[in-house]
């Protein structure tokens, strides 16, 4: 047992520059074809965020982790907010990014979107989050239009023994994790956690004061991994948490309650203290069966309770999710894979006077079933993957998402790659029936003041995107390898809010499918290890789009995402030096482009921005390690996105921390 835990302390601690670059390269991607495959086999734009990449970042949480990965735009909206996806299209609620944890998506229906904040799972756990950019949805059904995230952590037998992370600075005011993994059985092996994070606020410009968004989170889960047989492997897994949050909004107050008469004739509250209560639980189990070859089948189910709560919108869900896949080879040169899932949500809201959702509660299902057959068309060189995801949801009926896939390995060190892919997203419950007020307009007296209501609509259909793409994969020298993406996408049937007269002749809006647009970009990554003890990284996108209502949209004019929330250039270029058996020194400048328009229904524009971060490492001993981490350092502050019109636009703080690792 001991032998155990010294081997798996030593695993932790491997030296990350040590691993050649070759075998980071080599590395397996479970995600682009649901089956393990090299990442220079994938064709796909896939990009691994590794354990050790997250490590030396410096960061302390998933989505400043998905910084590291080229073409994902990650924006900070405030201290516990923020704005995430690939190939645009991002916002407060970007909706066109599948994003899952081991396997389990983490998608809202609510708003077809991701809550960030409660997406907190211990990094050191972690073992890689697979991004695969483009569409995914042949595999993984609806919603993985732009992108699709996989955040995978590691087995319960690599966590064995103690492992405590504490950190303190001026921002993350506090950062405790603590995780014990031993064995349970000869054939199992298990391990539990608890997270621990205090977080002070940003600054709010327009009033030269702190934003009010500081906030505390919570959370502890477990993991389990045994063995049924030589070739059968179970998982049961599961994560509770709550989350205390803070935020500075602007609401509308009802006009009819004569308490609001304060706030007459515009019945605005400015500047108001809200608070944000999320809190839920998941559970999954999984069993995968496999051959010599690798996983051939697997079985997983999971159930996920959330609930959240804040001055717009009261709401609560409980998912239940059957997945399973299968791989075989019924004739020579074909590898098949296909599989069948079943979701349910159960939603119930409690109505605001801002939001109500009709019916208040309700039960949707989703059924699905994929296949896809990759095809060897000359040995060892040139593949063919074609495949369709056939997904029946309640709101549209069946969606039908086929790809095909073009791989030539033109030698080992040259693999190229290209695809034509269709994905949709799905509505969401908002755009289906939800009554939101987008605004109160004053009325000379006696008339009371006009609410301008939007409404979801039964008619709001699924956005289509076709997708072409072309990669290459190139590795001239063991020391330096270049991964570059090019794609044009081309929209259909997109979002819109359309402006309308009641019989009465008051204003509303309402959601309908009358934009479309095509955008065009390149991802790039390089990896260079010009010395053993040091390697650079550089990450870039360039992205372009246009975008036009089409003759069905309202006479009276339509508010319509034109897709301007993504900057035209991103760049990342870090730096990881070990400067000496038991010192490293790693840094990371990350630039971001001006942003035309990052809300919907915000006009605000933002700014380019170039932060600095800064991370040095010292290793007492192999068990011990001491590190400091400074980041946006290049500026005192800096805006990085506006969210929707209820939130003010605020400014991320310079920040600095102070950290330790122990492993016991």
């Amino acid at each position: 047992m001991l032998l155990l835990l010294s081997a798996n302390v030593q695993a932790e601690n491997a030296d990350y520059l040590d691993i050649p670059l070759e075998e980071l390269l080599s590395m397996d991607v479970t995600s682009a074809a649901r089956k393990e495959q090299h990442l220079r086999e994938t064709a796909a734009s896939a990009f691994i965020i590794t354990r050790e990449d997250i490590h030396r970042s410096g960061v302390t949480s998933i989505p400043e982790a998905l910084r590291l990965a080229p073409g994902v735009q990650v924006a900070r909206i405030d201290a516990n907010k923020w704005a995430i996806t690939t190939r645009g299209f991002n916002n407060q609620f970007a909706n066109m990014l599948l994003v899952m944890i081991d396997g389990r998506t983490v998608y809202n229906p609510t708003i077809s979107g991701v809550y960030w904040d409660v997406q907190d799972t211990m990094l050191e756990d972690i073992d890689r989050i697979e991004v695969i950019r483009g569409p995914g949805a042949t595999l993984w059904g609806a919603n993985a239009v732009n992108g699709v995230i996989n955040i995978i952590t590691r087995n319960a037998s690599e966590t064995q023994g103690g492992l405590l992370v504490a950190s303190a600075g001026n921002e993350e005011k506090a950062n405790l994790s603590l995780r014990y993994g031993g064995e349970i059985a000869e054939t199992a092996k298990g391990r539990v956690y608890m997270k621990y994070t205090d977080h002070d606020s940003f600054w709010l410009p327009e009033i030269k004061q702190d934003a009010g968004d500081q906030w505390t989170s919570l959370r502890g889960g477990f993991r389990i991994d045994g063995t049924a047989s030589v070739h059968d492997n179970w998982t049961f897994q599961g994560d509770i948490y709550d989350a205390d949050e803070q935020q500075t909004a602007n609401y509308w107050l009802d006009p009819s309650d004569p308490a609001n008469e304060y706030a007459a004739p515009y019945y605005i509250d400015l500047l108001a203290k809200d608070s944000i209560d999320a809190s839920g639980w998941n559970l999954l189990g999984r069993w995968e069966h496999q051959s010599d070859q690798g996983p051939v089948a697997a079985l997983q189910v999971y159930y996920d309770h959330s609930e959240r709560s804040e001055e717009f919108s009261i709401q609560s869900y409980d998912t239940l999710d059957l997945d399973f896949h299968h791989r075989f080879q019924p004739l020579p040169k074909h590898d098949v894979v296909w599989g069948l899932s079943y979701r349910q949500v159960r939603d119930k809201f409690n109505d605001t006077f801002m939001a109500k959702v009709l019916p208040d509660s309700q039960r949707t299902s989703l059924y699905s079933f994929f296949l896809q057959d990759e095809i060897e068309l000359l040995p060892d060189q040139l593949r063919l993957i074609v495949g369709s995801k056939f997904e029946h949801n309640d709101y549209t009926g069946l969606e039908v998402q086929p790809t095909g896939r073009l791989l030539w390995l033109v030698d080992s060190h040259t693999t190229l790659w290209g695809a034509v892919s269709r994905a949709v997203r799905m509505p969401s419950r908002v755009e289906r029936s939800t009554d939101i007020v987008f605004q109160i307009v004053p009325s000379n007296p006696p008339y009371p003041p006009i609410e301008v209501h939007g409404y979801g609509s039964n008619s709001f259909d699924s956005e289509i995107l076709l997708a072409y793409e072309l990669g290459l994969r190139f590795q001239p020298r063991n020391d330096l390898s270049v991964d570059l993406a090019a794609y044009y996408h081309d929209y259909d049937q997109l979002e819109t809010l359309e402006q309308q007269l009641s019989p009465e002749g008051m204003p509303y809006l309402v959601f309908d499918n009358n934009l479309q647009g095509d955008s065009h970009g390149i991802e790039l990554s390089v990896d260079w290890q010009p010395r053993e003890w040091w390697r650079l990284q550089l990450g870039y996108s360039y992205f372009d789009i246009s975008t036009y209502l089409d003759a069905g949209s309202s006479f009276l004019g339509s508010v319509a995402p034109n897709g301007l929330s993504t900057p035209e250039h991103q760049a990342s270029l870090r730096s990881l030096m070990d400067i000496s058996n038991d010192l490293s020194l790693d840094l990371w400048i990350y630039y971001s482009g001006y942003i035309d328009r990052p809300a919907y229904l915000q006009e605000t524009s933002v700014p380019g921005y170039t932060s600095m971060n800064i991370r040095f490492a010292w290793h007492p001993n192999e068990d011990l390690e001491l590190s400091l981490v400074g980041r946006n350092l290049f500026d005192k502050r800096h805006l990085e996105f506006v969210g929707e019109s209820y939130l003010m636009p605020t400014e991320i703080d310079r920040s600095f921390r102070a950290q330790v690792i122990w492993h016991f």
